[in-house]
């Protein structure tokens, strides 16, 4: 089944979909890095930052350091996808406490995600 949307079949990325970085590996999603200095672009691996970081470490809000060699002070961006060919959507906010009530209703025995 194909679309011009996308959007209309999968929700796009939202704090309220997916807050922790295993969440959003089990719905399958992208996510890319974008520096604003160097504008060096690369594609997150999922796996290697649960891996680094832990399943229950929240990504939405996070701006790490550039890892690029001559870039001095960049900082990169996150953005993520659900589906292919769908929406990009940044993750500058870091999530507020609708998106943590909504992680909590959802898993209630969890105490709940590590802060950044």
């Amino acid at each position: 089944m194909s679309t011009k949307r996308p959007d209309v079949l999968v929700q796009p990325p939202s704090p309220l979909t997916a807050l922790t970085l295993a969440e959003m590996h089990v719905r399958r999603w992208t996510l890319k890095a974008t520096c604003n200095r160097c504008a060096l672009k690369l594609r997150a691996s999922l796996p290697a930052l649960i891996r680094t970081h832990g399943p229950d470490a929240v990504w939405w809000g996070r701006a790490p350091r550039c890892p690029g060699f001559e870039c001095g002070g960049g900082v990169l961006t996150y953005a993520a996808q659900a589906l292919r060919g769908g929406s990009w959507v940044a993750m500058n906010q870091a999530p507020g406490q609708l998106a943590m009530a909504a992680y909590r209703s959802r898993n209630p025995t969890y105490a709940g995600p590590r802060d950044p």
